[in-house]
């Protein structure tokens, strides 16, 4: 494969459009417009380019595919830096972020470069799937672990690739989408012809039926009776939610809104609010709010909720679930989010940031929970928690019949952001196999069933109550068993490809023979 782009005149400078084109392309794809069938076209320059380019420039090309791309995919995050910290402080954070995410991309593009010199066109084909697939499964990991704007999140509304999911988890997702596109334009340059291209199709279109039709394999499951569930979407405002007067106007709200469902809805045994609605304070036993157990306790019903709840010297972020008899379960967040939640020196942080809210001092939880309603197994997670399917896959394993996610995104007001984190628990129903309902403070509060369908979605920043009969209809899945094999097998067969290629290299080169 020829080097195309020497850079050395204008007109060959104009080649780094290609990339640019690529990064622009693909944000159609995700909120608001949502249009997913453009993220199976959106990388066909930014691969051709790759193709052709020195790995210098293969590396500028993925920074600038990949800035205006997480720029926008980021945007959301600008209200909260320029409402808590100062203005250049918040430029310099916005910009480390791109930058940081960008670097991403660069690494997969240079990668890339040097992959296309080791010749064998068909193994280049599922190597450039899977450089893609380790470059976002690499963003997974460690402490700043950020998984937002994934390329496999756009397909949220497609029940026919979601599919996949329950057998390859949503890395099959990404996989396939970037695997066709490498093909076509593997093919477009006539490196890939013949048999081989035939072979190539072949493997895909395989790959992509065993991921659509194994989970039917496994017959859904279902309840006799429904769960009558409320979402209480209370609306509040991120004033009250940092003012102690406003926590406690924030709980007789949502302790309102509760009468008005089951009034609305006798029927309705269990109510869910979102993340950190009050503050709890536990030493011996838990100090749940007298008005909470007292409201349980008169209308007969459950409440899940989220709280703030302080245990000695810890602070939690936890999902408990309050039963009519006054007692409860309790779930602590794990995955804390870097810097907000969790940070190692946040005593400095703080120092050095001076806000009026405490950054870095949550405690992480130990343990998964299994909330047991009446004999039903029910699960329930925080917000960030969502983007990461390894570990939302152990609550379903556990025999969760339903995962419910509580989050508060007012701090996002209505931009973008509240649906880039809503239609991640489609990715992750599908991959489950069980339904999934986020429950918002202010919005988006939607309801996905076992394969991923969109069953009811409230508004941005609006008071919303919906009481239904929660299906607990679901299906075992492939990827709960066995989780992020695909990823392993990625890294495997690029060691092998790589290893395989040098030798042979080597073998065919003149100092083989010396």
């Amino acid at each position: 494969m020829e080097v195309l782009f020497q850079t050395r005149t204008p007109l060959d400078r104009m080649a780094y459009l290609i990339p640019l084109i690529s990064g622009i392309a693909l944000i159609p794809a995700f909120p608001p417009l949502d249009q997913g069938y453009l993220a199976w076209l959106a990388l066909t320059p930014l691969l051709w380019f790759c193709l052709k380019a020195r790995p210098r420039q293969a590396v500028a090309a993925g920074f600038i595919f990949g800035i205006p791309l997480h720029l926008y995919l980021n945007t959301y995050l600008a209200g909260v830096l320029f409402t808590h910290l100062t203005v250049p402080l918040s430029i310099l954070v916005q910009v480390l972020l791109v930058l940081f995410l960008a670097s991403f991309n660069a690494v997969f593009t240079l990668a890339l470069s040097y992959l296309r010199r080791l010749g064998n066109s068909l193994a280049v084909a599922f190597a450039m799937p899977a450089l893609w697939l380790l470059m976002e499964y690499t963003r997974s990991l460690g402490f700043i672990a950020y998984n937002v704007g994934y390329i496999g999140y756009t397909q949220w509304r497609y029940p026919f690739i979601l599919n996949t999911a329950a057998v390859f988890g949503y890395w099959g997702i990404a996989y396939i989408m970037v695997a066709f596109q490498s093909i076509a334009v593997l093919a477009a340059a006539r490196y890939l012809r013949g048999k081989a291209l035939f072979t190539a199709l072949a493997v895909l279109l395989l790959m992509l039926a065993a991921g659509t039709m194994l989970p039917e394999v496994y017959p859904a499951e279902t309840n006799k009776e429904p769960l009558w569930t409320a979402l209480i979407q209370g609306n509040s405002s991120t004033e009250e939610i940092l003012d102690g007067a406003g926590r406690q106007e924030i709980l007789r709200r949502y302790l309102d809104y509760t009468r008005q469902a089951v009034e609305e809805e006798p029927r309705v045994k269990m109510v869910i609010w979102p993340e950190t609605v009050v503050d709890l304070f536990l030493v011996e036993k838990p100090a749940h709010r007298p008005q909470m157990e007292e409201l349980a306790r008169q209308l007969n019903v459950s409440i899940l909720y989220g709280a703030r709840v302080r245990d000695g010297g810890n602070l939690y972020n936890a999902v408990v679930l309050l039963n009519p008899a006054g007692e409860y379960q309790a779930y602590s967040k794990q995955r804390l989010v870097p810097f907000v939640e969790y940070f190692p020196l946040e005593a400095l942080l703080n120092q050095l940031l001076d806000l009026d809210v405490i950054l870095g001092s949550y405690t992480a939880g130990e343990e998964i929970t299994i909330f047991d309603y009446f004999g039903i197994p029910l699960a329930g997670v925080i917000c960030f928690e969502s983007y990461f399917g390894d570990y939302i896959r152990l609550f379903a394993r556990e025999g969760s019949k339903h995962l419910f996610i509580l989050t508060n995104d007012a701090w996002f007001g209505d931009t973008h952001g509240l649906e880039q984190h809503a239609q991640v628990a489609a990715i992750r129903a599908a991959e489950t196999g069980i339904g999934v309902t986020q429950v918002a403070n202010s919005g988006i509060t939607i309801s996905f069933d076992f394969r991923g369908r969109e069953l009811l979605r409230s508004g941005k920043s609006e008071a919303a109550i919906f009481a239904l009969p929660l299906d607990l209809a679901g299906r075992k899945s492939f990827y709960v068993k066995f989780g992020d094999f695909l990823p392993a097998a990625c890294l495997v067969y690029l060691i092998l490809f790589t290893t395989y290629s040098l030798v042979r290299k080597f073998k065919n080169s003149p100092y083989a023979h010396k």
